[in-house]
Parts: structure tokens; C-alpha cells; sequence
């Protein structure tokens, strides 16, 4: 067997592995938005270099019929491989988004690490079918009982978002939500905003009363995410830092 066709057969079995993998990150960890706004792409190239990259060379670099150890040098890089992977798809797993929550105005991406940072458990949310998980922060109506809330999390130097406790599925139509978006007058006026705005209508067509614009904050991206108002679909971002 010539080097390359060994260097080959580990490139295909290591093509299967990433298949399964690259599903995984693109429909079930960093589903929709999620994999361009909070490392999804990230993680896909850590699993490419480790996976389709550096196995698969390492074999066309030390394989040759015959050589003696052949066998042991084989197996070295196989468990050096999987070792890893391994712990690069724990990286991109623990690391995954766990809900876009919406909260005074803005969107949020929640990881576990944002829980864990202040001491929160992590919540449970398997109640919320959707995926990814559009959630909402509910404020309660009574005045008093809303400056609790904000005391307790104030407090405990905690964002509002990690409200586990108060989140309902996202509803997009809802009127507060509407009434909500950011003035299109105050991001023409940013920095390169009438460009970015020319651009989305060139892009999605109608006008800009059509479309509402709210603040959309990740570890990767931080932009007005733009939702068309008539059904309330997210479709995608503007170029621009909100204020």
C-alpha cells in the first residue's frame, strides 16, 4: 500500500467523523444565526485542523510499507487524534449557546459560562422546543414587584438576561416588542448607518418601515439584528455598532 492510499483511507474514515460532528454544530449546538454570531464557525475549524487536516497528513508524512514500527507509529497518531478531538468538540460543546434571550430592548445570547460566572445554576430549558431557543425575560406588571426583580439581579451584579426563572417562549408580534425597536433616524445617523440601511433595502426589498431593528449582543457580534414586522422573522444584520 503506496503512502498516499493510506493517507487516503484515514482522510475518508476521518471525513465520516466530521460529517457527524459538523451536523451536530450546524443543526443541534449553533443552530440558525448561532453559528455565525457565537463561534460556530469557530469550532468547525478547530474539528477541519484536527480532523481532515493534521491525521490524515501525519499518516502521508510516516507511513511506508514495511517500515519497521509501523504499526506502533500508526497507532500514536490515531490516539493522538482522537485525544484531540476529543477535546476540541468538548470545547465547541460546552461553549454553545444555550438561548437568545430577548430583555429590555435587546437580544442576548446565554451560554453556560455566563451562568456560571455569577454563581447561577444552569438552567434547565428543555421545556422550550424550539432550536435555537428564542426566549424572553417577562417583567411583571406590578411596579414593585419588577424593582424587586431588578434589585435581586442588581445585586448579585447580574444581568437581567440570566432571569431564568421568568423566561417564556419569544414572541416577535407582540406589540411591546414592536413598539420596542431602535429609532431608524438615530442609526441612519451612526457612522456608516445610511449606507448599511441602503443596503438592507437593496437586499430585502419594501421600505424601512417594513423592518425593526434591535440591538443583538454576542461574544462575536455585537449589530442591530433587523426583523421584518408583518411576520416577525429575523433576517439578518446591519453593519453597523448600535449606540
Amino acid at each position: 500500500m503506496s503512502r498516499f492510499r493510506a493517507a487516503g483511507i484515514h482522510l475518508a474514515i476521518s471525513g465520516i467523523i466530521f460529517v457527524v460532528l459538523a451536523s451536530l454544530i450546524l443543526f443541534v449546538w449553533y443552530p440558525g444565526i448561532l453559528f455565525e454570531t457565537d463561534g460556530g464557525w469557530l469550532g468547525m475549524r478547530i474539528i477541519i485542523g484536527v480532523d481532515l487536516v493534521a491525521g490524515p497528513l501525519l499518516t502521508l508524512i510516516v507511513f511506508k510499507a514495511g517500515k519497521p514500527g509501523l504499526k506502533m507509529d500508526l497507532s500514536l497518531i490515531a490516539s493522538l487524534q482522537a485525544l484531540c478531538l476529543i477535546a476540541g468538540t468538548w470545547v465547541v460543546w460546552s461553549e454553545r449557546p444555550l438561548g437568545i434571550v430577548y430583555v429590555d430592548s435587546r437580544f442576548q445570547v446565554m451560554t453556560r459560562g455566563d451562568y456560571r460566572d455569577v454563581g447561577y445554576p444552569i438552567p434547565e430549558l428543555d421545556r422550550f422546543e424550539d432550536n435555537p431557543r428564542w426566549l424572553q425575560v417577562t417583567v411583571p406588571d406590578d411596579v414593585f414587584a419588577e424593582a424587586e426583580l431588578r434589585r435581586k439581579y442588581t445585586a448579585a451584579a447580574a444581568n437581567l438576561a440570566l432571569a431564568s426563572e421568568q423566561y417564556e417562549v419569544f414572541d416577535p408580534q407582540s406589540r411591546q416588542f414592536i413598539e420596542s425597536a431602535r429609532d431608524i433616524n438615530l442609526i441612519a445617523g451612526q457612522d456608516g448607518g445610511r449606507a448599511a440601511l441602503d443596503t438592507w433595502i437593496a437586499t430585502y426589498g419594501g421600505s424601512l418601515d417594513d423592518y425593526n431593528f434591535y440591538t443583538y449582543s454576542t461574544r462575536y457580534v455585537y449589530r442591530y439584528l433587523g426583523f421584518r414586522e408583518t411576520t416577525g422573522e429575523a433576517l439578518g444584520f446591519l453593519d453597523v455598532q448600535p449606540r
